[in-house]
């Protein structure tokens, strides 16, 4: 079996030796992965519709792994109990479907000692969800996958800390790192928000009116840290 980029990613920011919540599991690929390459001797794999659970069981069953890998059904982390797991990964939704997940169960989340996230969209609604709850996000990748960039970041609980507004757009460990993939990544967010300003040209409304300084806003940060690899602390 085959990872993508993108799950590779997820997979190679697990601690060997960790106990593994995989959220949204789908086919259960990740721990199969996890499970078959020893990086983690026990997953709990969640997931909330019927559909996906059973698709995810019959592969684990598939492969012999169910020693090692529990197939759930249930929304989020409601499924696991305090202590089972040392790492949660929730991936492929959007970024305010996982906050959601990670508020709804507190008792779990502080129990953990990452939470490893990928949000499909809204990102930046995530981050300052998390920064402002006083997680600190110690660990962020971008990468390249079926044609579209992914980020990838690792958090957990800790003490408040001071944030700026390019924390919340690009990221308070991404703004720092000057690889080709998170340079090319700033570029095509920065041409996909021009799109989206051309798109908003003639229109008179508050809405767009609001839209276009919210998207120039950002355009302004983007290229900032494109330029100067990070900006200084402070809005």
């Amino acid at each position: 079996m085959k990872l993508s980029e993108r799950l590779l990613a997820i997979a190679h920011l697990v601690p060997p030796g960790s106990a593994v919540a995989d959220v949204g599991t789908d086919h259960a690929y990740l721990p199969i992965y996890l499970v078959k390459n020893r990086i983690s001797s026990k997953v709990i794999a969640v997931e909330a519709r019927i559909g996906p659970w059973t698709r995810a069981r019959d592969n684990v069953k598939r492969v012999g792994l169910e020693e090692f890998i529990e197939v759930r059904l249930g929304y989020g982390l409601v499924p696991i109990k305090p202590g089972e797991v040392e790492i949660a990964v929730i991936a492929g939704l959007g970024g305010e479907t996982i906050w959601n997940i990670i508020e709804k169960s507190p008792d779990i989340v502080n129990t953990l000692s990452a939470i490893i996230l990928q949000p499909m969209k809204n990102l930046h609604k995530l981050r300052k969800a998390l920064l402002e709850e006083h997680f600190n996000i110690i660990e962020e990748h971008v990468v390249f996958s079926g044609n579209r960039f992914y980020e990838v970041m690792v958090a957990k609980k800790g003490k408040p800390v001071s944030f700026s507004d390019v924390d919340v757009v690009v990221g308070p460990v991404l703004k720092k790192k000057r690889t080709p993939e998170v340079l090319s990544y700033l570029k095509a967010r920065i041409n996909q928000l021009f799109l989206k300003l051309t798109k908003l040209e003639g229109k008179n409304s508050v809405y767009a009116a609001g839209a276009r300084e919210s998207i120039k806003k950002e355009i302004v940060l983007l290229q900032e840290v494109l330029k100067n690899g990070k900006l200084p602390d402070g809005n």
